[in-house]
């Protein structure tokens, strides 16, 4: 292992100790456990950026006891994403590229690297649309929804995208990572369920994504400090 592939691992390393951390600070937020703490459940993230109508919107702050309370942990998630988890996991997609060529910088590299940004500015038109919802669920119209969730299947299918084009870096390559690069795969095959049924196949895709983003995580940090067999 070249010093330099050494260097794109620790980053690699980094960003998804940083992904990992704002994942489980979603669950922690004051406001989230507040709701919880309440009976309100928590805040119904995934099934708020795939809902199409405000109609659709409205049910997952229901009881209408709970709806300020819930409504108020909803933006806390979506504070956070907008201010960390975003940044943190567009990081991890670009050194996570550039760390699976070891790194160099053939064109899938640079194809994954420009998928990456393109699901950042998605997330960030869909969370901005869905806490101007929030800030307001009397006067959203079917419009806003439509925008946030039309953004965030753009986000899903550019990392599921991202996925394929890293699986292909490590596979086709020399040496290859066989583990890693069918691992990368999952958030692609776990996507196509999702986008046909996703309240019946949304936990499935948050599944691939788990799959891929977790076992680059565990080869970034072993590669941080062992070096890659040839």
């Amino acid at each position: 292992m070249t010093s330099n592939t050494r260097f794109w691992a620790i980053l690699t390393a980094m960003a998804g100790m940083a992904s990992l951390v704002v994942t489980v600070g979603f669950r922690i937020l004051p406001e989230v456990t507040a709701a919880q703490a309440a009976g309100c459940g928590g805040p119904q993230v995934i099934a708020f950026e795939f809902a199409r109508t405000v109609a659709e919107a409205m049910r997952l702050f229901q009881p209408d006891s709970c709806r300020a309370t819930l409504v108020t942990a909803m933006d806390a998630a979506n504070t956070l994403d907008v201010q960390a988890y975003i940044p943190a996991y567009t990081l991890f997609g670009v050194f996570g590229a550039i760390f699976a060529a070891r790194g160099g910088r053939p064109p899938l590299v640079l194809l994954a690297i420009l998928a990456s940004i393109a699901a950042l500015a998605a997330d960030y038109v869909e969370t901005l649309e869905l806490l101007a919802i929030t800030a307001d669920l009397d006067k959203a119209t079917d419009a806003m929804t439509q925008r946030a969730s039309t953004a965030a299947w753009i986000k899903f299918g550019a990392l599921a995208v991202h996925g394929l084009l890293v699986a292909g870096v490590c596979l086709l390559g020399a040496p290859r990572r066989w583990i890693l690069g069918l691992a990368m795969v999952a958030p692609a095959v776990s996507f196509i369920p999702a986008a046909i049924d996703p309240a019946a196949y949304s936990g499935i895709m948050t599944l691939g994504f788990l799959i891929g983003w977790l076992t680059l995580l565990a080869f970034a940090v072993k590669e941080s400090v062992w070096a890659a067999k040839a």
